[in-house]
């Protein structure tokens, strides 16, 4: 999928959330590419201090975006296409809905990086991100649940790039998610330790603690837990 047509959903995404004062930040594999690396994505993933009634409500048949509701709370699958053309292959766009539920934690610390990116159709425009230290934390918590390289891959570079800093924080990232993420990605032990992470403790923390099925979607608020626990 064209770089430019992720950027023309992301700079979409913005604009309403923007315009609505809500709260948002862009992770994952796409932020991992707009930071620099080479990475592919055909999707977004994008954090917002909403609820999922909310988000429908603002998105769903505006700038290009139609909802495909699922039957849970915490998040929210959008497809977004351009008016003219590519309808029939639209850019998946999932807002992880910060308010539902039982929810735990809240966005309240978090402080988003604007960038700007430069698309097919809307040319250049403003989309806001994670920051990196977070980007890596729900790389471990994805890591830990399924084992795709590419996962392996976007922590390596990350790392690489941002390793002082992961380095200052990576305290902040339970031992859960690390002990699991180094069961399904072994040459995950390597790279922590470069990073000083507790390595050891995190790989006694999940002594007896069984690795969970590989799975499509996290958990209901797995992913917050991820990003904010």
């Amino acid at each position: 999928m064209l770089q430019e047509r992720l950027n023309d959903a992301a700079i979409a995404l913005h604009y309403h959330l923007a315009q609505a004062h809500i709260p948002h930040g862009i992770f994952g594999g796409y932020a991992v590419s707009i930071l620099g690396s080479c990475r592919e994505t055909k999707d977004i993933d994008c954090l917002a201090s909403i609820t999922k009634h909310e988000a429908i409500t603002l998105l769903d048949g505006k700038s290009g975006f139609v909802a495909r509701p699922r039957p849970r709370q915490d998040w929210i699958r959008f497809e977004w296409s351009e008016e003219s053309d590519d309808q029939d292959n639209p850019v998946c766009v999932k807002v992880i809905c910060e308010m539902f539920g039982g929810a735990r934690y809240n966005m309240s610390g978090v402080q988003p990086t604007v960038r700007t990116v430069e698309g097919r159709q809307f040319g250049k425009g403003p989309c806001s991100f994670l920051d990196p230290f977070l980007i890596f934390k729900g790389k471990i918590c994805v890591a830990a649940s399924r084992s795709k390289y590419r996962d392996f891959m976007d922590l390596q570079w990350l790392a690489d790039r941002y390793g002082a800093t992961i380095q200052e924080r990576w305290r902040e990232i339970r031992p859960l998610y690390i002990g699991l993420a180094m069961r399904r990605h072994p040459e995950l032990e390597h790279l922590f330790g470069e990073l000083e992470v507790d390595v050891r403790g995190a790989q006694l923390f999940v002594l007896g603690v069984p690795t969970p099925s590989a799975v499509t979607e996290p958990a209901i608020g797995e992913a917050h837990e991820g990003l904010l626990g």
